[in-house]
């Protein structure tokens, strides 16, 4: 579980894994200076599904470009990659995981030098039935006035990796970060809603909060549904007036919670959560 293939979609062509490795004395490695996505490509018998594979596309190009690593590559080119690579190796559900980075030997910043992009394939099991248990997190979500969270840098997710383990060290499988107002942002990798009787509540976007493409999903869900979703913002204190709490990420699916702190919660067994649920499996198993 979570082992890259062997071989890797790499400027082009079918290469095995480790050719695409940044230099030793890469600035993208020391510093973080990368861009990435995550896709879900879903194995259903005897085809792929792969969701919102276009989203995913246009969003690892804005990020890229903002960041200043413009490729050549279009989505068309990005997505008979992927297909080429899916097609050479066992058949499976795949966490899909391209980046774009420079691999060269300059440690210094300079945006003349080449710029990679890579994509590899994570084979992963769906366990979206397993409740996960939070606490809030001592770590703050780090500003989007500092770094941009929507572009998926690389750099920024050492704020993800250290809230995660610091959770799990506690006995928690994963964090609930605040942002410097007090305000709850998202998960260590995961956007957050909560459920109160026949209302979904989830934070409303902030320059804080990523706006996941599996959010998105959930969003279009409920419309269809008739459920009512209310985008604002949500404190801490709240967390004792909820019935119930679910992550939502593409790597992770919709995972209910079982507790926030002291805060229990039966979120597998909540109505609107199987609504949820069902729906979004649906959707993957096409």
């Amino acid at each position: 579980m979570f082992e890259a293939a062997a071989i890797a979609w790499h400027n082009g062509k079918l290469v095995e894994r480790e050719q695409a490795a940044p230099s030793i004395a890469s600035h993208s490695l020391h510093l973080g200076v990368g861009v990435f996505d995550g896709i879900m490509a879903y194995w259903n018998s005897d085809h792929y599904y792969i969701h919102r594979l276009e989203a995913h596309l246009d969003r690892l190009r804005h990020g890229s470009t903002q960041m200043g690593l413009e490729f050549s590559w279009s989505n068309h080119d990005l997505k008979l990659g992927l297909l080429s690579l899916l097609d050479e190796i066992p058949a499976t559900d795949y966490y899909i995981r391209p980046i774009v980075y420079r691999a060269g030997s300059y440690l210094n910043f300079n945006d003349t030098m080449p710029v990679d992009v890579t994509i590899l394939a994570v084979t992963i099991a769906r366990n979206v039935d397993k409740p996960l248990t939070c606490h809030i997190s001592s770590f703050e979500r780090v500003s989007g006035r500092a770094i941009p969270v929507t572009w998926k840098i690389c750099g920024t997710y050492v704020n993800s990796y250290l809230s995660r383990r610091a959770a799990e060290i506690d006995g928690f499988n994963d964090a609930i970060l605040l942002d410097q107002e007090g305000r709850i942002t998202e998960a260590s990798a995961a956007n957050i809603f909560f459920l109160q009787t026949d209302t979904v509540i989830t934070p409303a976007l902030t320059p804080n909060i990523f706006p996941g493409i599996t959010r998105a999903t959930l969003l279009d869900i409920a419309q269809a549904l008739g459920v009512e979703v209310i985008e604002r913002d949500v404190c801490p204190e709240e967390l004792g007036n909820f019935d119930g709490a679910f992550l939502a990420a593409t790597m992770m699916e919709l995972k209910p919670l079982a507790a926030i702190d002291s805060y229990q919660y039966d979120s597998s067994n909540h109505l609107l959560f199987l609504r949820f649920l069902k729906e979004f499996r649906e959707i993957t198993q096409q």
